[in-house]
């Protein structure tokens, strides 16, 4: 399958096979893995280190307070919301906060040499003192992406959430002819004829974030499948047609997956204390 930069649904109308991110403006460098491996780039204690070796899980507490941003958006959907709102034994208070990323930063810094606020990264970050130095496009890039990861969970933590829930994907989507391309060298059935087969499948994950220690306690994922026809002069139409209902669907089916491992989680927690006690 040919991959293509990530690009705005508006935008995507294309032939043949492409990729777009799960918000029209979740990119190549700013997605959903860069901000969750964001999280493992900053300075820590090499893999083989005794500190390492013993490195207790981290650990999910139920009920819990969360935020939750998607990737590129101003705030998830409200039905994503909703949905684990209706588990108030899990989720006592949900909000949405911002997912979009400080391109402004960027654009107004295009060379990155201006020099970085310890304050902007976790403890254990260390630091290199001179004049600051010009850094390349994609070191900058992964350098905003850690900024932002970090404001998100500054934000949730002044909000009183226990939890940072950071959510993204893609859809992979694809346009062919049909046996009825013939008919579209006429006029009228460039018009009329649904010749074109639409497809897309969507993918979407969920990182659950501790705010205390900053480290992943539980991912949840899903996909759907969807598709359509469309005739060759309204085929851009009949494409955002399917890209949205595959978004819509695969969000949905995330909210669920998320719901149900956080129970299966909780059950499994509490029948271990049981055994514990009893």
């Amino acid at each position: 399958m040919k991959r293509m930069p990530f690009a705005a649904v508006s935008l995507a109308f294309l032939a043949g096979c492409s990729t777009v991110g799960l918000s029209p403006r979740e990119t190549a460098q700013q997605n959903y893995s860069s901000f969750l491996y964001s999280l493992y780039e900053l300075p820590t204690t090499d893999a083989g280190a005794p500190e390492e070796v013993g490195r207790q899980p981290a650990k999910l507490s139920l009920p819990a307070r969360v935020a939750v941003a998607q990737v590129g958006e101003v705030a998830p959907p409200q039905s994503f919301l909703d949905k684990l709102r209706a588990r108030p034994e899990l989720f006592p208070r949900v909000e949405g906060i911002s997912g979009i990323s400080g391109t402004y930063a960027l654009e107004a810094d295009p060379a990155g040499v201006r020099e970085t606020s310890q304050s902007d990264y976790r403890s254990g970050s260390s630091f290199v003192t001179g004049p600051p130095t010009p850094r390349s496009p994609g070191t900058i890039q992964q350098h905003q992406v850690q900024r932002d990861v970090i404001k998100m969970e500054r934000l949730a933590r002044d909000m009183g959430m226990d939890h940072l829930l950071v959510v993204g994907g893609t859809i992979d989507h694809a346009i062919h002819g049909n046996a009825l391309s013939i008919l579209d060298l006429t006029i009228v059935g460039m018009f009329v004829v649904p010749s074109k087969q639409i497809d897309a499948k969507a993918t979407a994950a969920g990182a659950l974030i501790d705010l205390n220690s900053g480290r992943v306690v539980l991912t949840a994922s899903a996909d759907a499948s969807k598709g359509g026809l469309a005739a060759t002069a309204t085929q851009e139409g009949g494409q955002l047609s399917v890209l949205r209902q595959a978004r819509d669907e695969v969000v949905d089916k995330l909210a669920t997956s998320l719901v149900t491992e956080c129970q299966r989680r909780k059950e499994a927690d509490a029948s271990s204390a049981d055994k514990v006690t009893g």
